[in-house]
């Protein structure tokens, strides 16, 4: 009798693992542009199963999470029980900064069925041209993380208290989009003036690092990495003065200006509460 059961429970397990179903994927190289809004990949069964299965997605690649795209379905997809599929989407961010392609590699992984072919890559492809032959360009973008908003900003009429403070200044107008990175373009078309560019942390719930370029003309003028803590929320960083005259812009310290070299001696000026503009 008891060979029997043993000889019943080895007949099951076997039986398991010869029915075990291979999945496949769907797209597992493409290309989108930015404007493409989404793009996604699909885990199929060959016919349907009486219990879920689950296959997880590992992200990597030089595309940024929650700046170049973000997430629309969790990276843990679950084939339920009479189904045969389940789609990883993610939301492509069109921004306005010049870019290179960039990747999302996605790697999957599963334990209770075999994969066919376990990696797919999506190539973004910038839809994007350089503005700044029109003006003074500023590029702003940061690391991964979870979604952050981060805003640019140009001002004028910036005065500063005794102690060095930024005491008041006047918002212009400024590139504010709720995803993907920003660009702002100080056009020659401006009057000639004295402005400052600001970097601004939106809103978010993270520490932030972030790079801003400024150019003209194709030529880099300024470079520099930064960031906001956490608790910054609202805040954001003055970079000037930036003198517009005609075509020309000069970064720098201006005459009898509390404000020094952006460049070359304190990239990051004064801290002070941004007027909200949205």
């Amino acid at each position: 009798m008891v060979c029997v059961m043993l000889m019943t429970l080895s007949c099951k397990k076997d039986d398991s693992t010869a029915t075990q179903q291979t999945a496949s994927l769907s797209a597992t190289s493409q290309t989108v542009t930015e404007a493409a809004g989404t793009a996604s990949i699909t885990v199929t069964l060959p016919a349907t199963q009486t219990s879920d299965v689950t296959v997880k997605a590992t992200l990597g690649g030089t595309a940024i999470l929650n700046g170049d795209y973000q997430l629309a379905t969790d990276t843990t997809l679950t084939i339920a029980a009479g189904s045969t599929s389940a789609t990883l989407t993610f939301d492509i961010f069109d921004d306005e900064v010049v870019e290179s392609s960039k990747t999302i590699n996605v790697t999957f992984s599963s334990s209770n069925v075999k994969l066919s072919n376990s990696t797919a890559t999506i190539t973004i492809t910038d839809n994007d041209t350089d503005q700044s032959s029109d003006g003074l360009l500023s590029e702003l973008t940061w690391d991964a993380g979870t979604l952050v908003d981060m805003d640019l900003y140009l001002v004028n009429n910036l005065t500063t208290t005794s102690d060095g403070s930024i005491d008041t200044y006047n918002v212009l107008s400024g590139s504010t989009n709720s995803t993907g990175f920003e660009s702002y373009l100080l056009s020659n078309d401006l009057d000639d003036d004295t402005y400052y560019v600001v970097v601004a942390y939106a809103d978010g719930s993270r520490e932030v690092n972030y790079e801003l370029t400024m150019k003209v003309s194709g030529n880099t003028i300024l470079e520099d990495s930064y960031n906001f803590l956490a608790s910054e929320v609202g805040y954001g960083y003055f970079y000037g003065p930036l003198t517009k005259s005609g075509t020309a812009y000069s970064v720098g310290k201006a005459s009898n200006s509390v404000l020094w070299d952006v460049k070359l001696l304190v990239p990051h000026l004064y801290k002070g509460k941004i007027a909200k503009t949205k």
